[in-house]
């Protein structure tokens, strides 16, 4: 059974991330997902590595 919920909570997560870079592409700031997701931006920018939100709401493509 955890590892039914540990799946999930995976899952979840990677469902959260993809809803992230949707809205940053999207142009809403960190602080405006943040506040969405009820978090802080420094957590939404401590999803992913460093650079990577910025360079796509700058408009280029992830690689």
């Amino acid at each position: 059974m955890a590892s039914e919920s540990d799946a999930v909570a995976r899952e979840l997560s990677a469902i959260k991330r993809l809803l992230v870079l949707m809205l940053v592409r999207d142009g809403f700031t960190q602080a405006q997902v943040g506040a969405a997701l009820g978090v802080d931006r420094t957590s939404v920018s401590r999803m992913f590595p460093k650079g990577m939100l910025s360079s796509l709401a700058k408009g280029n493509d992830l690689e």
